[in-house]
């Protein structure tokens, strides 16, 4: 049968691509069917259009946790981005002695496991004996210890700070390497021309790192809107919902074996990625 559309050459290319085909199908495309379906039917199969949703978008702690997910992936990605390309322009410079130690030293946060930074950052911020709090004490800029994580208004900053301590390497790593492949000759002829450094960063640094800027934006944003095991560990939600997010409520759902709830929820988390993604798809067809 495929004898009469493909060539032997391409038979054999088909041959090898079949098995990873298979293994995406099985592993991505059929549990993302598998969450539409539990999403449009009720506990007996039976198919109830919208009512899950409308039960998600009814829940009282629903608003908030949109609430959440905007400070928290909007807060976390513009502050991690921007001290990550701080980083870089400071270790670009040609004074700065022992750059790859520093980049190294800055990488650390990011490469230890997620885990291990939740449990250490949680130990850091407690309210008995964390090490911040004696800090502070220590150089007499709180009288008292603060509860950073049972706090309503203090818990979502306090993680939020834990996720750009996490993530800002990986700006800093992204526009490291872009400013190292423009070319040194456009900065020697802007100081030529007299240029000042915010000319020289706002009319060659930046236009010429457009696309990797892009493409750590996208990434930065991704990896907010699936950030669970930070918050999990460090305030599993609360207090009060005061840090649950979309990916959390995902799983307390799960946990009360809300299926249809959790499936509606993780549509509403694709669908949110997917503005990303083809945001993504659409620039890179643009460029092509």
């Amino acid at each position: 049968m495929l004898g009469k559309w493909f060539t032997a050459s391409e038979r054999r290319g088909i041959a090898f691509v079949a098995p990873g085909l298979l293994v995406t199908t099985l592993l991505i495309l059929y549990p993302i069917l598998s969450v539409l379906y539990y999403s449009f039917v009720n506990e007996g199969s039976a198919f109830v259009g919208l009512d899950n949703y409308s039960s998600v978008f009814r829940s009282p702690l629903f608003g908030k946790m949109l609430g959440n997910t905007a400070i928290w992936t909007v807060g976390t990605v513009a502050l991690a981005f921007a001290i990550g390309t701080g980083a870089a322009l400071l270790l670009n410079q040609d004074f700065v002695r022992g750059r790859n130690l520093w980049r190294t030293v800055l990488m650390l946060s990011w490469i230890t496991p997620g885990v291990v930074k939740a449990v250490v950052w949680k130990w850091l911020y407690s309210y008995d004996f964390g090490m911040l709090n004696h800090m502070l004490m220590s150089l007499h800029l709180i009288r008292e210890p603060v509860s950073w994580l049972s706090s309503t208004s203090l818990a979502l900053p306090s993680v939020m700070l834990v996720q750009v301590w996490e993530t800002f390497p990986y700006a800093m790593l992204m526009m490291s390497a872009g400013l190292q492949a423009i070319s040194k000759d456009l900065y020697e002829v802007a100081d030529l021309e007299g240029a000042s450094g915010t000319q020289r960063l706002r009319l060659i640094t930046l236009p010429l790192l457009k696309d990797v800027i892009f493409i750590a934006l996208l990434i930065l944003i991704i990896w907010s809107l699936n950030g669970f095991t930070l918050i999990w560990i460090m305030t599993q939600g609360g207090p009060a919902g005061s840090t649950e997010v979309l990916a959390l409520s995902i799983y307390d759902r799960f946990r009360d074996f809300d299926i249809h709830g959790a499936s509606a929820i993780s549509v509403l988390q694709l669908l949110i990625s997917l503005v990303f993604a083809i945001w993504y798809i659409r620039r890179s067809a643009k460029e092509v």
